[in-house]
């Protein structure tokens, strides 16, 4: 049993410290893997959608260039397929170097097939120098429909990162709620951590200064010793031995000087 009252208010506030430390740690740590997932996670989608972007953006630009081609400006028309070529493939091995989701590589590979059709398409148009009438109906029954099919390709995976991005933004808030939970936890403790102080100020100081005060008024000569009854065997214990040991001094020194 710890006897000394300066151990006891020490030990008391060294536990209310390290619980709010813990708490404060378990929150940085919560909040610090939060941020680290939060950024990877959002970095690599926000990275896939721009690359589809790009994908979406030349292959519009082919799709005119191909209609370029087909109104007479051949050069402008190829120059704009090549270009676009290179910056869809580009963009589609920047793509695949930055697999994010479980299904994106089955959306990639649904992008190359169905772009594949499509350039090819175009360049059967560009390759067999076909008539005008002829380019345009190659072009309107064939390269259009398969135009739209790797345009929707694309659009597929850029829904897919985007609604991941919406999905982290659900488990960032889920996560803040858990990291929230250590400093709820740490205010919890401070309110019981108080209450059980005062209870224990009562007990360990309010208490035994009442009773000491209470036998001192009480007190007669006669008595020949405090009654405080104190049952803690710390400091105030001590007090009360020490004055009744001060009380046995003077009346045998009174009772010498009597007699």
């Amino acid at each position: 049993m710890i006897k000394s009252l300066k151990i006891k208010i020490l030990l008391s506030f060294t536990l209310l410290i390290f619980m709010l430390l813990g708490a404060g740690i378990m929150s940085i740590f919560e909040f610090s893997n939060i941020g680290d997932s939060v950024d990877k996670v959002l970095k690599n989608n926000y990275q896939s959608i721009e690359s589809a972007k790009k994908m979406a953006d030349a292959l519009e630009r082919e799709n005119n260039g191909i209609l370029l081609w087909l109104i007479g400006d051949r050069d402008s028309g190829m120059e704009a397929i090549h270009h676009s070529d290179s910056t869809i493939r580009k963009a589609i091995s920047e793509t695949d170097s930055n697999i994010t989701e479980a299904e994106e590589p089955e959306y990639i590979s649904a992008i190359i097939q169905a772009y594949d059709l499509y350039h090819t398409s175009v360049l059967k148009i560009v390759d067999d120098g076909s008539s005008l009438g002829e380019g345009k109906n190659r072009f309107e029954m064939e390269t259009q429909t398969l135009f739209f099919n790797t345009k929707k390709a694309i659009n597929y995976l850029m829904a897919l990162n985007q609604d991941q991005m919406y999905r982290q933004s659900g488990i960032v808030k889920e996560k803040s709620r858990r990291a929230m939970m250590p400093a709820i936890v740490s205010i919890a403790a401070a309110v019981i951590f108080v209450l059980l102080f005062n209870f224990f100020i009562a007990i360990y100081f309010s208490h035994p200064i009442k009773k000491l005060i209470n036998s001192i008024k009480e007190f007669y000569p006669e008595k020949g010793r405090l009654n405080a009854h104190i049952s803690s065997q710390d400091e105030f214990k001590t007090l009360e031995e020490e004055i009744n040991n001060l009380i046995y001094r003077l009346l045998k020194k009174r009772d010498n000087v009597t007699e």
